[in-house]
């Protein structure tokens, strides 16, 4: 067997006896998990189901944007698969601690590349998906055919597309890798990336609105701006226009040839001619980009060194926390800043939000009635909840098992366990209130919300980020991973899992009350403030009493 074949079956083997050992190591666990995953899809569904069931009430528009819908969240996910594969490309391909030793192996390049690759479109696209199967089933019963051959042709069609969206968010993960080496050219680039695409946003405008004062009307409006998401040579456009094909065949026609398989074919076949290119990157430029991306010669200036030294002889007067905790925060923040892969997503998907909620009144929201503006309003701020919570999973949830093999350090440090979770605690507590609470003010000051509703919405929000951060320091104290650097590995285990079946959950109660409380009291807001204290705090409580009993 070659060894690029040894290595696949080691990494498939490895995938195997994680789910084995989870079933052996407890029964319960896995019960819980697979109960969660159960009810977290079952809810995924029905709000699916209930959307489309108000879209198709909404006359005469609603058929059409039901197909829409499906041709911008195809376009959304093709997007999305790229932003995450080129991530997780950069994380495996030059970042893993096993490229070091495999170089000094009889592997070739070509074969470390295809490797890291397959695991990149795995971390990539299972979470992913997690949302894609309810959603597509969700689209299969409004369209009266939930069981039946729909799954199978779903399935049978998202296999070459994902291949393709991770092939091709691999390649330009290690093409950008090789042009930018420099940290400070890949953070501009991803800056200038940002820029551009907050600026096309912007352009987007509706035609239709003022003709339509409903949420149908609105919508209506962008039908002529959705025209990139159809573009025939988006492998998003083959996928949707062959499932839609397909469901527009006769049943007993469906599985002879028909125009939705060749839209299968089409895609089959660039996926396959994408290993070309890739082939081609990973001999001439993955060797040449790794080399480059492990060059740590840059030298800070002077000026920002003497900025940084100013931030911690301010951090070393305060009373709280002690010296020892106040270096895990200090080490946090400096690992957080250092990686621009990282950090570059959140000011990616927050600066997108911030240019929406700013395009608001452009975009013609405010003149909707109050129940439909309401109602945007708490899709705005679900939404902002939502991409807090995947910035809460990428970063707070994976911080104490970054500490690798120096976790010992824990142990020996004369601190208590709960000192690090604490300053974690507050660390993203702090990140979480400040991305967080200014969007949620702005969109309901945009919308023309009462300033005490937005008020009371902002308020809530702080104790939503701290629920959030709670869960994510709680659960990485409970499951850590020292083993691993990658951080999509990390959260692609069982405590990740776990993390998200909460934070989903726990989002959807939210969501759910601030739709139901049109006019809440008070006393509501503080009993839902004391649960969300008390969710963020039992994780904690738990994760501490996991530390004082692990052994280092």
């Amino acid at each position: 067997m070659s060894p690029f074949g040894i290595l696949l079956q080691f990494k498939f083997r490895s995938i195997l006896n994680s789910f084995q050992s989870l079933r052996r190591r407890s029964k319960i666990e896995f019960l819980v998990l697979s109960a969660f995953i159960l009810l977290a899809g079952a809810g995924l569904y029905f709000f699916f189901a209930q959307s489309f069931g108000f879209f198709q009430r909404q006359q005469p528009f609603g058929p059409i944007l039901l197909n829409e819908i499906l041709y911008l969240f195809t376009f959304t996910l093709f997007i999305m698969l790229v932003i995450s594969s080129s991530v997780s490309a950069y994380a495996t391909l030059f970042r893993s601690q096993e490229i070091p030793f495999l170089i000094t192996q009889p592997v070739l390049w070509t074969e470390i590349y295809f490797l890291k690759l397959s695991e990149a479109v795995w971390y990539s696209s299972w979470s992913v998906l997690f949302i894609t199967v309810p959603f597509m089933a969700a689209y299969g019963a409004a369209k009266d055919i939930l069981w039946g051959s729909f799954p199978l042709i779903c399935l049978i069609f998202f296999a070459p597309f994902v291949f393709l969206a991770g092939a091709f968010g691999t390649l330009l993960g290690t093409v950008t890798i090789w042009l930018l080496p420099g940290r400070k050219h890949r953070t501009w680039a991803f800056l200038v990336i940002g820029i551009l695409l907050a600026v096309g946003f912007s352009k987007i405008q509706p035609h239709l609105v003022q003709e339509q004062n409903s949420i149908a009307g609105i919508l209506s409006g962008y039908l002529p701006n959705l025209k990139a998401a159809k573009h025939p040579m988006l492998p998003s456009f083959w996928l949707t226009e062959g499932i839609l094909t397909f469901l527009r065949t006769e049943p007993l026609q469906r599985f002879s040839w028909n125009d939705a398989w060749f839209y299968f074919l089409l895609l089959f076949s660039n996926a396959v001619f994408f290993v070309i290119p890739s082939h081609s990157a990973a001999r001439w430029l993955y060797a040449r980009a790794f080399f480059r991306s492990q060059d740590h010669g840059e030298v800070r200036k002077k000026r920002r060194a003497l900025i940084f030294t100013s931030i911690e002889k301010a951090f070393d007067r305060l009373v709280w926390p002690s010296k020892p905790a106040m270096a895990f925060m200090e080490k946090d923040i400096k690992s957080f800043l250092r990686d621009p892969a990282e950090w570059s997503q959140m000011i990616i998907f927050f600066g997108l939000l911030l240019v929406y909620f700013s395009n608001l009144k452009n975009l013609q929201f405010d003149v909707l009635k109050d129940f439909w503006k309401n109602l945007v309003f708490v899709l705005n701020t679900v939404g902002v909840y939502i991409v807090l919570s995947s910035f809460s999973m990428r970063f707070v949830f994976p911080m104490l098992s970054l500490e690798g093999s120096k976790s010992w350090i824990l142990g020996m440090a004369p601190i208590r366990f709960s000192s690090p979770l604490l300053v974690k605690l507050v660390l993203g507590q702090f990140a979480s209130s400040v991305i967080t609470l200014p969007l949620v003010f702005f969109s309901g000051y945009m919308l023309g919300i009462p300033p005490d509703k937005i008020i009371y919405t902002t308020a809530l929000g702080f104790f939503v980020c701290f629920a959030l951060t709670g869960m994510s320091v709680g659960l990485g104290a409970m499951f850590p991973n020292f083993k691993s650097t990658n951080l999509s590995e990390i959260i692609s285990g069982f405590g990740g899992s776990i993390l998200l079946l909460l934070h989903l959950s726990y989002l959807t109660g939210i969501g759910i009350f601030l739709i139901m409380s049109q006019n809440p009291g008070w006393l509501i807001f503080l009993t839902v403030a004391a649960m969300s204290l008390l969710i963020g705090m039992i994780p904690v409580k738990m994760g501490t009493h996991a530390l004082q009993k692990m052994e280092f």
